[in-house]
């Protein structure tokens, strides 16, 4: 029975901590949400996300910040995330969601764009952009179509009333994602940010409901210790 109780709350200790890490990391994620009381000069409706952190943007180095942190504690919270997680291969597939999305995080932050195009047509025509610039709009790709990805491997495991959460969340993923290619297509990126930042409520939505998940169904440990003698 000891080692039972022991093993079980080894398990507890570690889920408290990667539900602290996530926390930290949704939190850190939010930042953009500062937009809203420091006067930034892009318009929440038309910008990028991203164009906060952009070169010559007043408060950049808080936005840069908040998503360095956010990345460094997804990333964080993958090797507790790895025992708490089930074994299964959709489990560990999302696992390595949260992972190569802790990475795209640092990326974007380590690399902010050259300018912010909604504000600047000489941004928007210029072509001789940097590498960081480059670099910048690659992760900030990947990170939209992660956005997508994320619910979409949950939809594959989570069952009963939780499997909800995460499909309501794609349907939203989704449509920001189409939404944003229509509207490059037709080239007016006006509204653009509404869009992204549909994107950015629905993920944090998703993160919560990850860490409601571990933490109601992980009070149950006897599947992972079945090999123990009763």
């Amino acid at each position: 029975m000891l080692p039972v109780l022991r093993r079980s709350a080894t398990l507890a200790a570690v889920r408290g901590l990667t539900v602290a890490l996530l926390s930290v990391g949704t939190a850190a994620h939010l930042g953009w949400v500062l937009e809203y009381f420091l006067d930034t000069g892009l318009s929440p409706l038309h910008s990028f996300p991203g164009e906060l952190s952009a070169d010559g943007q007043p408060h950049r180095e808080v936005f840069r910040m908040a998503e360095w942190v956010a990345g460094a504690a997804f990333l964080l919270a993958v090797p507790p995330l790895l025992r708490v997680a089930p074994v299964h291969w959709q489990g560990r597939l999302t696992v390595a969601v949260v992972c190569v999305f802790g990475l795209l995080l640092l990326l974007h932050a380590t690399f902010p764009p050259d300018c912010a195009p909604s504000v600047s047509q000489l941004c928007r025509d210029r072509d001789d952009v940097s590498a960081s610039h480059r670099i910048h709009h690659a992760t900030s790709v990947l990170l939209t179509m992660q956005y997508v990805v994320g619910p979409a491997t949950l939809v594959l495991w989570w069952r009963g009333g939780w499997q909800a959460i995460p499909v309501l969340v794609l349907a939203v993923e989704l449509l920001a994602w189409a939404a944003m290619v229509a509207l490059g297509l037709l080239g007016s990126w006006r509204f653009v940010g509404l869009a992204a930042r549909a994107q950015l409520a629905a993920l944090t939505v998703l993160l919560c409901a990850g860490m409601a998940y571990l933490l109601t169904i992980g009070r149950d440990v006897r599947d992972r210790w079945e090999d123990v003698p009763r």
